[in-house]
């Protein structure tokens, strides 16, 4: 036998070693990975639990909306800006306008639920006859001035000149206006006055 050929021989038995070798390598971790999921597997009840299935009622209604071919898009919802509050001393100047136009209706209106109260006890007819008492003949307002201001109050000083009487005769006043915002109307309304 040549050198070539017992080589040859060599490899071919080596080469079937390991074939041979891969094959119980292969046959060994299948028995392997049996085991062990065997082994890990856990345990389950010898009857199945039962199954408990809930029934749905099914109620239909009428759907008058968009069909789903429409390709509309729904409305967008954007920040809307809360609106801004109209100036206190501009607010002061149209309550004693109206006052002075003798428009107490619309002064009356502008006047908060509490003040309403506490010096007329709701009643615009009281509010009315102290104004006609006066006999006023006219109102003048100068120097308004903005004292503080939040979001829901603020304080304006003014200086009413009253002029009522048969002869329309003058009287002087310094009023410190305290005011509270009414966001459903979004308006100054009076809520306290004192003379200073």
């Amino acid at each position: 036998m040549s050198e070539d050929t017992k080589i040859g021989e060599g490899f071919l038995n080596g080469l079937k070693w390991l074939v041979n070798t891969g094959i119980a390598l292969l046959a060994a971790s299948g028995s392997v990975i049996a085991i062990l999921q065997y082994i890990n597997q856990p345990d389950t009840p010898s009857t199945p639990a039962p199954v408990f299935i809930t029934p749905m009622v099914s109620t239909s209604t009428t759907w008058s909306g968009p069909t789903a071919t429409q390709t509309d898009l729904p409305p967008m919802i954007t920040n809307t800006p809360m609106p801004v509050a109209p100036s206190p001393v501009d607010f002061v100047y149209s309550y004693w306008q109206n006052v002075s136009d003798a428009r107490y209706e619309n002064a009356w209106a502008q006047l908060s639920p509490r003040f309403q109260q506490a010096w007329h006890h709701h009643d615009y007819a009281d509010y009315l006859r102290g104004y006609q008492k006066m006999n006023l003949c006219k109102i003048i307002v100068s120097n308004i001035n903005l004292i503080r201001q939040d979001v829901y109050s603020a304080v304006v000083m003014a200086h009413l000149t009253y002029r009522a009487g048969s002869q329309c005769n003058s009287s002087e006043y310094n009023f410190e206006m305290q005011l509270i915002y009414d966001t459903s109307n979004n308006s100054w309304l009076f809520d306290e006055n004192e003379y200073k």
